[in-house]
């Protein structure tokens, strides 16, 4: 638990009051004067264009899929964000990532409107989930963000979802393994950091979400992401449930299955947002 306490504390003494909660009106302003500086960065920092698939062999490096439909979610939002995802992978699948170069979410799908046919979907914002223009576009991005993970590439930016909105329904990859996203300010930037392309495969079917990343070339090992140290945890001083978990990167040999190395990804801290009542397991006390 120790290894998280340290983190919690200094999340719970951070009180500093954002400019735009003291002066909402600000907020729009704020928003858009640093999405317009981001916009610059993009234009000016994108020199390469990453170019789609040609009709060359590839070879998976990794796949995964997750369920389009949720528990929890109105079956019009579900349709909605199904919508924008759609709309989302005909800008990226097939793209293929050069050596070296850096692939940004946002620079391909760039922002949301009714008038690129997106539609409502759940968001997560402040804390709580809304309905928005565009919204359910985490989902894909926690694809890509798994999947990249199972890779050698780096992560440039990435954000984990800083709330558990939901408790466990069939979760089939480790918690805070996703990366949530928020035009443009929040991104997902990967750096292909192998010798050679890779290519990003995304497609939906009736029921499931599916992607791959491909290469040119077959590898004689594999990477799997698994959890370590999972825990509940719940502040005395401010009551605040926190779920954390570390994500480790693991190396397999593909002949012998026998694990090669590992290493710690990513370590989360999310605060918990349904009833401590939902926790399947023990959950740890600090003052």
């Amino acid at each position: 638990m120790e290894k998280y306490v340290t983190d919690i504390i200094k999340r719970e003494k951070n009180t500093r009051i954002a400019l735009s909660k003291q002066f909402p009106f600000l907020l729009p302003i704020i928003l858009e004067s640093k999405r317009f500086l981001i916009f610059l960065r993009y234009t000016l920092g994108f020199k390469f264009r990453i170019r789609k698939s040609d009709t060359s062999k590839w070879f998976n490096l990794v796949e995964h899929s997750s369920p389009l439909y949720r528990k929890y979610n109105k079956k019009i939002l579900d349709e909605g964000k199904i919508n924008n995802i759609q709309i989302a992978i005909k800008k990226i699948d097939g793209l293929v990532i050069p050596p070296g170069h850096i692939f940004s979410f946002w620079k391909f799908v760039g922002r949301t409107s009714k008038r690129k046919g997106f539609k409502d979907g759940l968001v997560l914002a402040n804390g709580s989930l809304e309905e928005n223009i565009g919204g359910g576009l985490c989902q894909l991005s926690n694809l890509i963000e798994y999947m990249f993970g199972c890779t050698e590439c780096s992560f440039v930016e990435r954000k984990h979802h800083s709330k558990d909105v939901f408790p466990d329904s069939n979760r089939t990859v480790p918690f805070a393994s996703g990366a949530t996203v928020f035009f443009n300010l929040i991104d997902l930037k990967i750096k292909n950091t192998y010798p050679f392309p890779i290519k990003i495969n995304l497609r939906t079917t009736d029921t499931q979400l599916r992607g791959s990343v491909s290469a040119p070339n077959q590898l004689n090992y594999f990477i799997k992401l698994k959890e370590e140290n999972p825990q509940f945890i719940k502040s005395v001083r401010t009551g605040t449930l926190y779920r954390c978990n570390e994500i480790y990167r693991i190396f397999y040999s593909k002949n012998t299955k026998q694990k090669i190395k590992e290493y710690l990804l990513w370590k989360n801290i999310a605060e918990v947002m349904y009833g401590e009542n939902e926790i399947k397991g023990p959950v740890s006390i600090f003052e």
